[in-house]
């Protein structure tokens, strides 16, 4: 992980890793800490939240954007993101028509769990799902999204 700053508490606000092997060494590490605090979801929402976006990526997202949202503002904004290799969005915002997230759970678990997706997109080989707002993503361009969008939510974090 790189500009990774966390002294005493202080918020983490830039976060960038190079890849979805680089989220894992992280989230490994992540095991050995005695308590991590963020900002507005609790660790285990924020990590299952990063996991289902993740899952939708195989599987199909449960609401689209219209289609010339998707071919059109979608697809100016995912070629800034990949162009500047970070990402800045709500942090708050769900998946639309997702499942609710449980907000209970141990760090533990919502690192295992997230793992575990990493794991399955990085092995998968079957056809990708479009994303809901940026439309068709090629499976090198969906690991350099899930890259950046779980560095923007670990800016949340707080050690």
């Amino acid at each position: 992980m790189q500009s990774f700053m966390c002294f005493g508490g202080e918020t983490v606000e830039t976060v960038q890793f190079s890849s979805l092997a680089d989220v894992k060494i992280e989230l490994v590490k992540m095991l050995e800490q005695e308590d991590i605090q963020t900002k507005q979801w609790s660790l285990f929402e924020m990590l299952t939240h990063c996991s289902q976006t993740i899952e939708y990526s195989m599987v199909g997202y449960p609401q689209m954007k219209p289609k010339i949202v998707r071919n059109t503002i979608g697809r100016m904004v995912i070629r800034k993101f990949l162009r500047q290799g970070f990402m800045k969005h709500d942090l708050a915002a769900h998946v639309p028509g997702a499942a609710k997230l449980e907000k209970q759970g141990t760090a533990k678990e919502g690192i295992e769990i997230l793992l575990k997706s990493i794991d399955k997109f990085t092995a998968y080989n079957g056809p990708l799902a479009p994303h809901l707002v940026f439309g068709a993503l090629s499976k090198e361009e969906y690991d350099k999204y899930f890259t950046m969008h779980i560095a923007d939510h670990f800016s949340e974090l707080l050690y």
